[in-house]
């Protein structure tokens, strides 16, 4: 049965994806790129305003920028449910350089990032992520999101077996990667358990514009409608 996550980037927008019917809350600020890292107090004030029994993820931008950064303080991830970070252009030794961003934020559950245009993000190809996330213990599931949000998802049948293959090995999936309403529809054999959106929960279709709570109700229906065919 899948379900609706929206990313969101203000209270504001936080508000009307809970008001529309998301399933799942994740932060993010998209002027800073595919899975840009908003600024802790967004998450805190976020958090605050969307319901407890919520989960709410929290996008940590690209492992590439935390290589000389300074790491937040122990515990800024302790009231969030998921957290991710993308691979592009991450190098031989990303699987070293996320064990150490794992092991100083922590976290309650990581989810691996895999870029469906991953060969002109330069990232690791799908099997090698999702081989790595399931040797983790502390890895829960998989988002499939495209890096270049210019273009349209590149998702297809093609993809099947990868998820098959982080499905029994007890994987969540999530779809992303400029999703619309048809793109729902034609992925919807894919069988993700969340299909995940910024730009067509927001107004006019433009990501960087605030969510609007009657297009996240035509996407929640949407979704909700697939689990009963």
């Amino acid at each position: 049965m899948p379900s609706l996550l929206v990313s969101v980037r203000s209270v504001e927008d936080a508000k009307a994806a809970v008001l529309g019917g998301a399933s799942v809350i994740d932060i993010k600020e998209p002027s800073r790129g595919p899975l840009g890292r908003a600024d802790s107090s967004v998450w805190e004030r976020i958090r605050d305003v969307v319901p407890p029994h919520y989960p709410v993820s929290v996008a940590l931008g690209e492992l590439r920028e935390w290589r000389d950064a300074r790491f937040a303080e122990p515990g800024c991830l302790d009231r969030f449910q998921f957290q991710k970070i993308g691979l592009a252009d991450a190098g031989p030794h990303w699987r070293a350089e996320w064990a150490r961003l794992r092991k100083n934020l922590a976290g309650n559950s990581w989810i691996a990032v895999i870029y469906s245009d991953w060969k002109e993000a330069k990232a690791p190809a799908p099997h090698e992520i999702i081989a790595e996330a399931l040797a983790l213990d502390g890895c829960s599931g998989i988002l499939i999101d495209s890096w270049d949000k210019s273009k349209p998802g590149s998702l297809d049948e093609s993809w099947l077996p990868w998820l098959m293959q982080a499905r029994s090995g007890g994987l969540t999936i999530a779809l992303a990667g400029r999703l619309n309403e048809a793109e729902i529809k034609r992925l919807a054999g894919l069988e993700p358990d969340w299909f995940a959106v910024r730009s067509a929960a927001c107004h006019g279709g433009e990501r960087l514009n605030p969510v609007d709570a009657d297009r996240v109700e035509r996407l929640a229906r949407l979704v909700a409608s697939l689990a009963v065919r």
